[in-house]
């Protein structure tokens, strides 16, 4: 049954949750009006991620939460108002503002201050959030359960770094490697877990490896034994289900389909859900920029390359070496070091606004590399742009563009 909420006044339901209006807000930049429109769709983003929630612990545990978030309630009573300054009919009922979401913004009866980028997007895609409602309720430290999957699956490659590294720079290659190890595998026979584990062979204190820790907040197992067929992408090697239905990874060059066969003695395992979401997906323009500089000739001597430098604190730290030592008969001088955070978001002005660079990771030029699909878009280098201007100092470049670049700089520099 539709919940009835009648338009009380803003700053009276406000004060009544301040708390949760903080917390929702406080990554946003300091810009943030109450007439912000970003921020009305952030806290409904919020409110979704909530209310996806409390739907899943009903048909779980039978748990009915009965309240809404109040994120969702402080943003329908923004978009009340809003109606109401453009003589628009104000929604009835949160079934109304449901149903709403489903739709881009730009087919809204009411007109929301958005980019027309932002505008094509809508909030939700049958019963799950959007990448762009992904990207708001995160923003807003709406979507708990994702943040936590999301830093369950971090901790566990950080601790299994740790713990099978023996100095720094020996866990930043474990991380390193693990990483990319998970990005470049959606499917996994138990035979090439046991093979990795025998090169990362910590152990906790039950003798389980943290290798296999990690592979379990990771991967879903299924028990397989014998031949296991399956249909894959070969732009991003994620799975695909039913015949006809290609890939709809974003970004993704596709391709035609491919079936593979592996052989597990009892076991296969496919990516957990989130692990494709906030592993894989972003990691897909990360890798591909790492792949990139390190496999271009002209670059092979000029620069190193280090995937997720810093344990993750850069997706990928470029140093550019010594030409007058270009014989290798000393250990290579770094002469500059270029940072690069990859992003593939949605919104261009919630990435913007949400974006910080790790202070303790120092070099010589910050980038935010685009890969090509989301530069393309109209206006959204410009919204980027427009949004960190003056709040963090970065270059905003294409993948494409950063690749010209670092080759231009070594050319520079005597390489």
């Amino acid at each position: 049954m539709a919940v009835q909420l009648a338009p009380p006044c803003l700053d009276r339901l406000k004060s009544e949750h301040m708390e949760e209006l903080d917390e929702a807000t406080s990554t946003l930049d300091r810009r943030t009006t109450a007439e912000d429109d970003y921020l009305t769709v952030t806290l409904l983003a919020s409110g979704l991620a909530g209310i996806l929630r409390q739907r899943a612990d009903e048909l779980w545990h039978g748990e009915v939460a009965g309240l809404l978030p109040d994120s969702w309630r402080v943003a329908f009573t923004r978009l009340w108002w809003r109606f109401t300054e453009q003589q628009a009919t104000p929604l009835d009922s949160d079934l109304d503002l449901l149903r709403l979401c489903t739709e881009p913004f730009a087919m809204w009866p009411v007109r929301l201050a958005l980019s027309e980028t932002d505008s094509y997007n809508a909030l939700l895609h049958g019963e799950e959030l959007s990448s762009f409602a992904e990207q708001a309720a995160r923003l807003g430290k709406g979507d708990v359960e994702a943040e936590w999957v999301e830093n369950r699956l971090h901790q566990a490659l950080r601790r299994a770094a740790e713990e099978n590294g023996v100095d720094p720079a020996g866990i930043e290659r474990v991380y390193a490697e693990l990483r990319r190890f998970i990005i470049d595998h959606p499917v996994l026979t138990d035979t090439e877990v046991r093979q990795l584990e025998r090169r990362f062979a910590a152990c906790d204190g039950n003798g389980q490896t943290f290798v296999r820790v990690l592979i379990n907040a990771a991967y879903v197992g299924h028990a397989v034994s014998g031949p296991y067929r399956y249909r894959r992408c070969p732009g991003c090697r994620n799975t695909l289900g039913q015949i006809g239905i290609g890939c709809e990874t974003v970004g993704c060059a596709g391709g035609v389909p491919e079936d593979v066969t592996v052989t597990s003695l009892a076991m296969v395992y496919e990516y957990h859900r989130a692990t494709r979401r906030y592993i894989h997906d972003p990691g897909l323009v990360e890798v591909r920029i790492f792949d990139a500089i390190s496999d271009c000739e002209e670059l092979i001597q000029a620069v190193r390359a280090v995937l997720f430098a810093g344990v993750d604190a850069v997706d990928v730290l470029v140093e550019f070496l010594d030409p007058r030592q270009r014989d290798g008969a000393d250990a290579p001088v770094v002469l500059e070091r270029w940072g690069i955070d990859a992003k593939d978001q949605a919104s261009a002005r919630l990435l913007g606004r949400g974006f910080t660079w790790p202070q303790h990771f120092d070099c010589d030029e910050r980038i935010l590399a685009l890969p090509k699909h989301r530069a393309e878009q109209p206006g959204y280098v410009e919204d980027l742009e427009a949004e960190l201007e003056g709040r963090v100092r970065v270059t905003v470049l294409t993948e494409q563009e950063l690749l010209r670049r670092i080759k231009a700089r070594a050319g520079r520099l005597g390489w």
